[in-house]
């Protein structure tokens, strides 16, 4: 695992990338190295993290045998080893330099060239340079675990594994994307290709671009055997298969020269990652997770982690490593927004550093996670509230806006969280199909977070999902959602923070549910079969009901966050700073007198905004630093 950066120019184009390497060094602290053409046309740099082959072998960028290609790579290849077997299978004996997947990247593509980077199972992003026809390659895996970032500007393209190291090249403009700063708020993340500035993309993933001179020549997309059509199959075959695919899958990712270690919140998905680890009889020693106190969940009303964590470590016989939170973590976020590129500001960003942190200090380079699983098998509220909504009776529908606004937002205690969920769904009740189905991706009302701004020319943050919901709602409302999750909450969200709070420590996270077997697996499974009588990742479920306690199976779900609820209940130095009239009047961004309205809204119990008022803190933050 590492960071990369790359570009492609006209010829002789002085071009400085020690400061963008130096930019991204927590990525990869163990080794760098570059790579300039003889014509200057393509410089290459990787920072590395060592993971496979801890020797000067791996030292990137790398040239295969023959002289002719060099390629600087972030990220694992889970099936190196068969690839390798097959090359020599179809190639006869190779002279292997290293043990490293990367130098099986390298020696499949001199063979067979861009079909061979189709073979890959993994999470990366490369850049491949031709130095006899002078032409870059550049790919990101087709699930975009792994970021890509670039920027066309003076005729050359730019690529990095971080936004910062784009901006570390000097005279590239850089101009803030207003509509990222509504996105932003909405969805506490900028939907991919866009960023926070105008000129920084993110690459598509599963194309392979073709650069030459500073020119993109030609685009091909590599991977569409991932999509394959769904499969009519019994219950029990489904789960077996499953069961059998997803075993297989962490076998595979299991593959390290260093420690390994687990995220282990005590929820179905991590329960059935570290089950299977421990199965496989890896070297896993502990696991890690986050808790809070029993006053912080008193505004939060969350399902308790903790019991489920420890429940599971003890039945897998592995330490369980517990990292109380508390309100002074919202002092790391200065630090963190460095970190938390496209606009990320989900709570969830902080707990990932928080573990990745305390897990590289007791030694550890490698960690399990299970994300993947709630974007591929129906495991959001917002399919169970579309459950419920499709099976309401209408004259229900027609009710619920009169109950719910007769019901207080101030209650607490058990019953808060219900509530909260009930008025969420009576408001998204009331609108056309898809302003309810984009309504269930946002963290308020549209309308609302625009009236936010002074510029009256941005579009309301739901537009860009409300199209893309109804260009793929073509066999029904599920699939389009699970298309929708994995494009904006998965890709976007929770694989972008992974990535970058993780990588900010030098830790790589692995996430079996997406290799790439169980992505195929995963799109051929019956819609009935994710989300059966309203019952969640019904099938996943099912297939881990032999070796998981149902306890934790059926466990109400709980998300991966912290009590914000409970840290921005009344006010407090943060928004004290962040938000007095005198900054954001200076900023001439915001309508003061509707932001004094969402505090007054949020610290009366009139409304919950915690989460946008979260996001706005982050937006603040990072913006300080852009304006100052």
């Amino acid at each position: 695992m590492c960071g990369i950066v790359a570009v492609s120019s006209q010829k002789y184009n002085q071009i400085e990338i020690a400061k963008s390497l130096k930019a991204i060094w927590h990525r990869g602290p163990d080794d760098s190295g570059t790579f300039i053409s003889e014509k200057q046309d393509a410089h290459l740099g990787q920072v590395r993290l060592s993971i496979i082959d801890l020797s000067n072998a791996g030292h990137q960028p790398m040239i295969d045998a023959s002289g002719r290609y060099v390629i600087t790579f972030n990220g694992e290849i889970y099936n190196f080893k068969s690839l390798k077997i097959e090359l020599e299978l179809n190639y006869g004996i190779i002279n292997w330099k290293s043990t490293t997947d990367t130098e099986v990247i390298l020696e499949g593509f001199s063979r067979e060239g861009r079909d061979f980077l189709s073979k890959l199972n993994g999470i990366f992003a490369l850049a491949i340079y031709d130095i006899k026809d002078r032409l870059m390659l550049v790919l990101r895996d087709p699930i975009g675990i792994k970021p890509l970032y670039y920027t066309h500007q003076f005729d050359s393209y730019y690529f990095s594994s971080e936004i910062k190291g784009l901006l570390s090249f000097q005279n590239l403009k850089r101009t803030i994307r207003k509509q990222s700063l509504v996105e932003q708020l909405a969805y506490m993340y900028v939907p991919e290709p866009n960023t926070m500035y105008e000129e920084y993309k993110k690459v598509e993933p599963g194309i392979c671009y073709t650069f030459q001179d500073g020119i993109q020549i030609n685009a091909t997309y590599l991977f569409n055997d991932l999509n394959t059509k769904i499969i009519n199959c019994k219950e029990d075959d489904i789960a077996e298969t499953l069961h059998n695919t997803l075993a297989d899958s962490v076998k595979r990712q299991l593959i390290s020269d260093v420690p390994i270690s687990l995220f282990l919140s005590g929820g179905l998905d991590s329960s059935t990652i570290a089950y299977e680890a421990v199965n496989a009889q890896a070297n896993i020693k502990n696991a890690y997770t986050i808790s809070f106190s029993k006053e912080d969940n008193l505004q939060d009303q969350q399902s308790s982690d903790i019991h489920y964590a420890k429940k599971m470590a003890s039945i897998l016989g592995i330490e369980l490593n517990v990292i109380e939170a508390d309100y002074n973590f919202l002092n790391l976020l200065p630090t963190l927004i460095d970190f938390m590129e496209d606009g990320i500001s989900d709570p969830s960003a902080i707990n990932t550093y928080l573990i990745s942190k305390a897990a590289r200090e007791d030694g550890v380079k490698v960690m399990l996670s299970g994300q993947g699983a709630d974007e591929y098998l129906c495991g959001y509220r917002r399919y169970k509230a579309e459950y419920l909504f499709k099976n309401m009776p209408s004259f229900t529908k027609l009710l619920l806006p009169m109950i719910a606004n007769n019901i207080p937002s101030s209650i607490f205690g058990r019953f808060k969280t219900p509530i909260r969920r009930f008025k969420k769904l009576s408001d998204s009740s009331q609108l056309s199909t898809y302003e309810r189905l984009s309504s269930y991706f946002i963290w308020g009302k549209p309308e609302k977070i625009k009236s936010l701004f002074l510029d009256k020319t941005l579009i309301n943050p739901d537009e860009q999902l409300k199209d893309f919901l109804k260009l793929n709602n073509l066999e029904d409302i599920n699939s389009a959602l699970l298309l929708a999750d994995q494009k904006y909450d998965l890709r976007s969200l929770n694989l972008s923070y992974t990535d970058k709070l993780s990588m900010a420590v030098g830790l790589e996270v692995r996430v079996p549910f997406l290799d790439f077997e169980m992505i195929k697996l995963m799109n051929t499974i019956p819609r009935e079969y994710m989300m059966k009588n309203g019952e969640q990742k019904y099938i996943l479920k099912k297939a881990m009901e032999p070796y998981i306690p149902k306890e934790i199976i059926y466990r109400e779900k709980a998300g991966f966050a912290l009590p914000i609820r409970s840290w921005f209940s009344k006010e407090n130095e943060f928004t004290k700073h962040y938000f007095s009239s005198e900054r954001l009047i200076k900023q001439n961004i915001f309508d003061v007198k509707v932001v004094n309205q969402i505090f007054e809204e949020q610290f009366s119990g009139k409304q919950d905004h915690t989460y946008l008022i979260f996001a706005m803190l982050c937006q603040q933050i990072w913006l300080e630093k852009q304006l100052n």
